[in-house]
């Protein structure tokens, strides 16, 4: 994969860093794998080429996951393809590498260095909130809620993708409706890995709760979740098939296919999501390309 550009965050008290990869389509396709050094501090944001008129995506990856595993692989190559954005991959690998009861605890304060890079450029450079987009999955879904919530500002658009369950059904800092302007969740592994209830202004369930591609193997059934949005990316500039959902009326219903509303919303993709929500189901190919349209 191209090298990730990367905000590095380890345990508690441990120093945090920060690097960072500015990408155009142009670099993308000329030198992918240039990258740039940046602390979260306003000398180093000002040193760097970040660039303040452009749109910035944030990516959060999961437990036992790193900047450049198949998270990154995926959507980071999808974004830099669309179009010229800062594309910000968080590294918390060593905060999210040993027992998930450890990554658990260093969710929060993920989410809470993320916001503080981001309230530097909001405060110090003016950069326009609006232009954030955060993108996790897992427990960086979680961590992106808890970013968007304390950055300085609205946050039009967090897409949580599969958030995980375990120790979050009574946590008090899980994702929830009211972290962005519009949070937009897929569940692929609900009841298992994945949370089982809606989280978002509006939820994707695919396929009900495991996916077909993968049989009984959970864990890939939450990678794919991962997969079907980098192929929503994909899709606007290969004008290839959307994930387009039917309204359910509960999640219930979701999560056994048994949805029968207007098929008026699709998961994914880079359009605005404002003034759309509910639950929604689709269905998917039992192969890639994954979207039926």
């Amino acid at each position: 994969m191209e090298h990730a550009y990367c905000l590095l965050i380890l345990p508690k008290n441990w120093h945090i860093t920060l690097t960072y990869k500015r990408i155009t389509i142009q670099r993308l396709r000329n030198n992918p794998t240039q990258s740039e050094n940046l602390a979260a501090t306003q000398a180093s944001i000002a040193q760097s080429s970040f660039q303040i008129s452009a749109r910035t995506i944030i990516s959060i990856h999961d437990h036992d996951d790193s900047v450049g595993g198949n998270f990154n692989a995926h959507v980071q190559r999808a974004h830099l393809a669309a179009g010229n954005v800062n594309f910000i991959a968080v590294d918390w690998s060593i905060g999210a590498s040993t027992a998930y009861t450890f990554s658990l605890s260093n969710t929060p304060q993920v989410g809470t260095v993320v916001a503080q890079f981001v309230n530097i450029l909001v405060n110090n450079f003016g950069y326009d909130v609006n232009n954030v987009k955060i993108v996790g999955v897992g427990l960086g879904a979680h961590a992106a809620g808890i970013a968007a919530r304390t950055i300085n500002g609205n946050v039009p658009h967090i897409v949580a993708l599969d958030p995980a369950l375990l120790g979050w059904t009574h946590h008090p800092e899980k994702l929830n409706a009211s972290d962005a302007g519009v949070v937009e969740v897929l569940h692929t592994s609900a009841g298992h890995y994945g949370y089982d209830l809606p989280l978002g202004d509006i939820d994707f369930y695919a396929n009900g709760e495991l996916q077909p591609y993968c049989g009984a193997d959970v864990e890939c059934s939450h990678e794919l979740s991962f997969i079907y949005y980098a192929e929503s990316i994909n899709a606007e500039s290969g004008n290839g098939p959307q994930f387009v959902g039917t309204s359910c009326d509960s999640y219930e219903n979701a999560l056994q296919a048994r949805c029968t509303g207007a098929r008026d919303a699709s998961f994914g993709g880079s359009a605005s999501k404002d003034g759309v929500s509910g639950v929604y189901w689709f269905a998917t190919n039992n192969a890639p390309p994954f979207a039926r349209g």
